[in-house]
């Protein structure tokens, strides 16, 4: 006798609907099994198809209606061959031959994609059971009666409303995971409004979602109006790949709720701080010990944010932009909120005025590094809300305990890498007649929604980021883009392969946009049916540093098939390499190669009297050198660059010394 089933349904049946009760079934036989167990999902009379081999008592699918066919829109841990099907109507099922008597379930021998006749409670229907590819599926269960609805059209009703509920998580290997969800409501601004929502999740303890680190707090993004499905995912995965804090990790997942299949999401780490969150290292409550005296700094996490919530605990700067709290997160009338609130106004203020008017310590302030990277970030997808909106500031001491502002995490650029039309008005005020494009500037000039744009104000004052993006680009995002996206089948970086991607989101996709017709035409959304390519082959010396580049145009427009999952990704990916491709020719002529020669102090890839000359300009304060370039510069390797190191490199080039 096979297992004992205990299912998200029930077999007391009701004037045709499910209620609460207990479901006993076996498989092979109508026999009574040797025990029962209380169900969790109470929900109406359907076929029902167990997620993968084991059991588990949430992973089950609810077959489908679209367009008078029924579909299992099953995970990639389903068995390949056969699946296991229960009838919770009050008639026997005949299924491929087989026999599934009312309340109990039968394996079933299928193939992908094909259309199966299924006979019950005395009508016939055309079934195809469709397989996933992605990385794994997430069940969200709860059978309550929530004033009338059913937990979907619950959560769906109000972006504020949420629910505890039960669960599972299972990779594309079967792995289960049965932890239960502490809360889940809804996310978004314009996603909101789309008939395909995003959500918050909280579980009650840590838990993996396909091979990510453990986290409590996820994120699930809808990508309803990205037909590719992948522009969140690469340019998060990329973030993460050059380095850029706290970048979020992130999978593609089927989503299920009582069992009805959502669409394909992309569950990521919430943009959140404490343990077993996106943010581990940041306490959201640091800033009690600078009410208490017992500091004079303390860490907290805001967004520049053009739609705060009403609840919302926010700063208004002094240069007019929103900053939307998201640690510490206090209400009115909270000890200490006036004084918080000041504490930040004051420290971003010093900030963007440092920035701003080019202070010649301004890396003090924020990092530079990570500024660049996420300018990167949006000029590479030309994301429309670039430095506008959904961009993150954490303040927190350094390495060296001395606090400032990192750009940090990255988030929200499914209007991104050649997605979006753009607003017409503003693209005309900024003179940008070519947004759609992989060529011509955009992040740079975007205006700011409330205040000024911080990316644009960035890059139009400080020296010191300008110096710093040729060095990012082309020893971070180029050979990231070039050994790890453009490589072959690679899923063991931060950054995997294109290839990859595909096949995780291809029978994915398929499935997704059955249960979620393709967005067509809404105004936001560039044509995909044509591209000129763009393309750089790089120049390298022999330390492996790109030198130089031969750019070129595509003469002709390629082509590429509307609302067609494959020809979508195919042009989110050449337009990216596109991209990279002209950023590269514009960045070239300013950037210096990373040098590996000893007393190649202005890291030019040759020592000679400029070298010299730059350690001497550096001591007397004239110019500043990086910790890199001082440690190349320390030819006597006394662990202190002077004017001994100077004198070093002139008598090695008046070949008074052999070597150096």
């Amino acid at each position: 006798m096979k297992k004992l089933l205990s299912l998200l349904l029930t077999v007391m049946i009701i004037a045709g609907t499910l209620s609460l009760g207990i479901i006993t079934g076996c498989a092979e036989t109508a026999a009574t099994p040797s025990g029962d167990v209380q169900v969790t999902v109470a929900t109406t009379a359907a076929l029902y198809a167990h997620a993968y081999n084991g059991e588990d008592t949430e992973a089950w699918v609810k077959w489908y209606e679209k367009d008078d066919k029924m579909y299992f829109f099953m995970p990639t841990a389903t068995n390949a061959d056969t699946i296991e099907i229960y009838n919770a109507f009050t008639t026997d099922a005949v299924l491929n031959g087989v026999t599934i008597p009312s309340g109990n379930s039968a394996d079933v021998n299928y193939k992908e994609d094909t259309q199966y006749s299924v006979s019950v409670n005395g009508k016939d229907y055309s079934l195809i059971i469709m397989r996933s590819s992605a990385e794994g599926a997430m069940f969200i269960n709860n059978p309550s009666d929530f004033d009338g609805m059913n937990l979907w059209d619950y959560l769906t009703e109000d972006k504020s409303n949420d629910a505890k509920a039960t669960g599972a998580i299972l990779d594309d290997e079967g792995n289960i995971d049965n932890t239960s969800v502490k809360k889940i409501k809804g996310r978004g601004n314009t996603s909101w409004d789309a008939d395909k929502k995003g959500f918050n999740v909280t579980y009650e303890d840590a838990v993996e979602i396909g091979s990510m680190q453990k986290c409590k707090k996820f994120s699930l993004i809808s990508n309803f109006q990205d037909a590719s499905l992948t522009r969140n995912r690469l340019l998060y995965d990329l973030a993460d790949e050059i380095g850029v804090p706290y970048a979020s990790d992130s999978r593609f997942v089927e989503f299920y709720v009582n069992g009805e299949y959502l669409g394909n999401y992309q569950a990521c780490e919430k943009v959140d701080v404490g343990k077993n969150t996106l943010m581990p290292d940041i306490d959201d409550e640091d800033y009690l010990n600078y009410l208490d005296d017992t500091q004079k700094n303390f860490e907290f996490v805001c967004e520049i944010d053009s739609n705060p919530d009403s609840d919302d605990f926010t700063v208004k700067a002094g240069n007019g932009n929103n900053l939307t709290m998201k640690a510490p997160e206090l209400e009115k009338g909270e000890t200490g909120y006036a004084k918080v609130q000041s504490f930040i106004k004051s420290k971003y203020d010093l900030m963007f005025k440092r920035m701003t008017e080019n202070h010649e310590l301004v890396d003090g302030y924020i990092d530079i590094e990570s500024l660049a990277q996420v300018y990167l970030i949006n000029e590479l997808g030309k994301n429309w809300d670039a430095g506008a909106g959904s961009f993150f500031l954490v303040y927190k001491p350094d390495e060296d305990g001395k606090y400032k502002f990192y750009a940090s995490p990255v988030w929200d650029y499914d209007n991104s890498l050649g997605n979006a039309q753009g607003v017409e008005g503003d693209l005309d005020r900024l003179g940008i007649d070519d947004y759609e494009e992989p060529t011509g500037w955009f992040a740079k000039h975007k205006n700011g929604y409330r205040g000024p744009n911080f990316l644009k104000e960035a890059v139009a004052n400080c020296d010191a980021l300008n110096e710093m993006i040729p060095k990012v680009w082309f020893e971070q995002f180029v050979p990231a883009i070039e050994k790890k996206l453009n490589g072959e089948s690679l899923n063991n970086t931060e950054l995997y392969s294109s290839d990859v991607y595909l096949n995780y989101l291809t029978k994915s996709a398929k499935m997704n946009f059955i249960r979620w017709d393709i967005v067509q035409e809404p105004q936001w959304i560039a044509d995909h049916t044509q591209l000129k390519k763009c393309h750089a082959t790089y120049k390298y010396n022999d330390e492996g540093n790109i030198i130089d580049l031969v750019y070129s145009q595509d003469k002709s427009y390629t082509s590429y098939d509307k609302y067609v999952f494959e020809a979508e990704y195919q042009y989110m990916i050449d337009w990216t390499n596109s991209r990279v491709a002209w950023m590269s020719s514009q960045y070239i002529d300013d950037y210096k190669p990373l040098s590996t020669v000893k007393g190649d102090a202005d890291l030019d890839g040759v020592v000679s009297v400029m070298d010299a000359t730059e350690i001497q300009l550096h001591l007397a304060s004239l110019t500043t050198m990086s910790d890199y370039a001082i440690a190349l510069a320390d030819v006597d390797e006394d662990n202190v660059m002077s004017v001994m190191d100077a004198t070093e490199i002139q008598l090695f080039l008046a070949q008074m010394v052999d070597e150096l």
